[in-house]
């Protein structure tokens, strides 16, 4: 965030729900009551409203969405970054899954080709932000299922979203056979106990 004259504007780099969990639309919610002029600044236009928009393969498979930008790495080899330049940012193109940082990802790192220093703040530092991010987005989940995830203050506001009939047969096995499957923590507006007031429907036309 950028405080460009400290009694009229906020800037904001970015729209998207980036750095786990919508961090910059976060702290632009939490700056709106102080009566300051907000600014988000982001690259890129309007994402055009298609039916390709919902189509897995211009999607996914030709990438008609993402940039065509072409970056190199350390040894100078071209590759595509699989960016999306448009309001919301790649926020546009994803599932509205919504996962913490574990513990653990804070501290130092041993990787095959060096050691991936720790971060200046832990995982606590986070977790009151986490949390208040899960009640702005009514996040659907179920905190104590998955047993990798650190520890929280607050419940998912929503139950976890339901599983189609043969996802939820493939999560039967995995428990039966000693796995541990959870529900991906979702941020969309859905109430499966009433759904004649639920804005979702599960439909398949939805943009994230």
């Amino acid at each position: 965030m950028l405080i460009c004259g400290e009694a009229h504007l906020r800037a904001v780099l970015g729209a998207c729900a980036g750095h786990h969990h919508g961090h910059r639309p976060h702290q632009s919610h939490m700056l709106a009551p102080s009566g300051k002029r907000i600014l988000l600044l982001e690259r890129g236009d309007y994402l055009t409203r298609e039916l390709d928009n919902w189509n897995p393969k211009p999607v996914f498979v030709t990438g008609k969405y993402i940039s065509k930008d072409t970056w190199f790495d350390r040894d100078g080899k071209p590759f595509q970054p699989q960016i999306h330049y448009f309001v919301g940012g790649a926020t546009k193109m994803y599932g509205a899954a919504l996962y913490r940082l574990r513990p653990e990802d804070f501290g130092e790192v041993k990787h095959v080709d060096g050691i991936s220093p720790a971060w200046p703040l832990s995982y606590d530092d986070f977790e009151p932000w986490y949390s208040a991010a899960k009640q702005l987005y009514q996040v659907h989940g179920d905190h104590g299922e998955d047993p990798t995830e650190g520890h929280w203050s607050k419940q998912y506001p929503w139950p976890p979203v339901s599983h189609e009939p043969r996802l939820q047969q493939i999560s039967d096995d995995l428990a039966k056979g000693g796995w541990h499957p959870f529900h991906a923590p979702c941020g969309i507006l859905l109430n499966e106990a009433d759904r004649p007031k639920s804005a979702c429907i599960r439909c398949a036309w939805c943009d994230g």
